[in-house]
Formats: structure tokens, sequence, C-alpha cells
């Protein structure tokens, strides 16, 4: 799931405009007034259920509040508005170390 948003990301110039921090400001709250907030927070409620689904199932850690997870997830995608400052040098291997560690710690994987 997070590595499809980050390839859509850097393939199409509309979400790379999306999660420009400068545009996207501007289009959230331009959205948000014509739209209302519900909108923009459905896909948020899908991948919540989602997350809970595979705690229920043992699949994901159960002592990590869901919410917390998808604040977890919201960061890792945030790092990438973030190239600059961290060292673009270090990019796409950083995310994809990053991503790699916080699944194995929210799946308990040790592999």
């Amino acid at each position: 799931m997070m590595a499809l948003n980050a390839e859509g990301m850097n393939t199409n110039p509309i979400l790379r405009e999306w999660y420009n921090k400068s545009v996207f400001e501007k289009i959230e709250k331009l959205y948000r007034e014509e739209n209302g907030i519900q909108v923009v927070d459905f896909l948020y409620d899908t991948f919540l259920e989602l997350v809970n689904e595979w705690q229920a199932q043992g699949k994901m850690r159960k002592d990590i509040d869901s919410k917390m997870i998808m604040m977890v997830f919201a960061a890792i995608i945030n790092i990438d508005t973030h190239k600059e400052e961290i060292g673009i040098e270090y990019f796409p291997q950083l995310l994809a170390l990053i991503v790699e560690l916080v699944m194995k710690g929210l799946t308990n994987c040790s592999e």
C-alpha cells in the first residue's frame, strides 16, 4: 500500500504536487471548504478498518492502537516531502529501509 503510494507520488505529476507542502495546504483547504471533512477522511477510514481487521487476525500487533498505526503510515508518506532536509542522496533506499523496519515491527516479523 505504501509502496504504491510512493510510486504514485514519484511518477504522477498531480500526486507529486499534492504532496508538495505549500501546494497541498491550499488544495486541502479548498477541497475541505467545497466538500467537507468527511469526504477527505474516507480513505483513512477504509485503511483504519483494514488495520483493525489485520489486528483481529493476528497479522498486525494489537498492543499499538490502530489510529497510531495509521499515523505511522502517514509519517512514512510525509518523509518523502522532506528529502532535501534529510539528504536526497539517501532516497529511495532510506524510504525502503524505513518501511521495511516499520512493517517488521508492526507485524512482529523478525526476518
